[in-house]
C-alpha cells in the first residue's frame, strides 16, 4: 500500500476515463495490477479520510484509515464487482468504525475541516472567524447521535444511494431518510443560530 504524504483533505485530483471504473480497477488489482489498487486509492483517500476524521479523534481516524484500506487489500482476493465498489469501501469503513467505537465504549469525536461543505444550504456572515466557526461546527456535528452523523456524513462524502447507506448500515431505507432529515435539519438550525448571535 502506498504511504501518503500526509493525510488527505481534499478530493482526488484524478479524473480516470469513464470506461475504466471501480469495480475493473479492483477486479485488476485482485489480479495483480499494483497500478490499479494506486488508482483506486487517489480516487477514494480523501472522502475515506474525512468519513473517520469527522467522527474520530485525529490518531484514531488516521489508525481506522489504514485499517480499512488493509481489510481491502485482505479482501482482494474474495472481491466479487456484484455492487458498487464505493459501497464496498465504505462497508468495510463502517465495520472498522464500529470496532472503533465499541473499543472505545464511549462517543465519537468529530473534527471537521470543510465548512463551507457542512454548511450546506445555510448563510453564514462573510466575516466570521473560520476557526470559530469550525469550532461551532465540531459542536454541532458532535452533538448529533452517533447513526444521524454517520448516514449524514456517508450522504455528503460518498453520494452513496439511500439503499446503499442502508445496507451498509444495516437498516431500512425509510430509517436512513429519516436520520439525514434530522441531522440537515439540526445543522442547518444549529448554523442559522450561530450565524444569527
Amino acid at each position: 500500500m502506498p504511504k501518503p504524504e500526509a493525510f488527505p483533505t481534499g478530493a482526488a485530483a484524478f479524473d480516470p476515463p469513464p470506461e475504466e471504473t471501480d469495480e475493473a480497477l479492483m477486479t485488476e488489482y485482485a489480479q495483480g495490477n499494483a497500478e490499479a489498487f494506486e488508482r483506486l486509492y487517489a480516487r477514494h483517500k480523501g472522502p475515506l479520510y474525512r468519513y473517520f476524521l469527522r467522527q474520530l479523534s485525529e490518531p484514531n481516524a488516521r489508525d481506522c484509515y489504514q485499517e480499512a484500506w488493509l481489510k481491502l487489500v485482505r479482501a482482494k482476493s474474495s472481491y466479487t464487482p456484484s455492487g458498487s465498489f464505493k459501497a464496498y469501501l465504505f462497508t468495510l469503513a463502517h465495520n472498522v468504525l464500529m470496532d472503533e467505537f465499541r473499543k472505545q465504549m464511549r462517543a465519537p469525536e468529530v473534527t471537521p475541516d470543510d465548512p463551507e461543505h457542512i454548511a450546506d444550504g445555510v448563510s453564514v456572515e462573510a466575516t466570521v472567524n473560520r476557526a470559530e466557526l469550525i469550532e461551532h461546527l465540531h459542536r454541532i456535528l458532535k452533538s448529533l447521535p452517533v447513526y444521524q452523523r454517520e448516514a449524514w456524513l456517508l450522504k455528503q462524502e460518498t453520494g452513496l444511494t439511500l439503499k446503499e447507506i442502508a445496507t451498509l448500515t444495516k437498516s431500512g431505507e425509510e430509517g436512513v431518510k429519516s436520520r439525514l432529515r434530522y441531522a440537515s435539519s439540526k445543522l442547518k438550525a444549529g448554523m442559522a443560530a450561530y450565524a444569527a448571535e
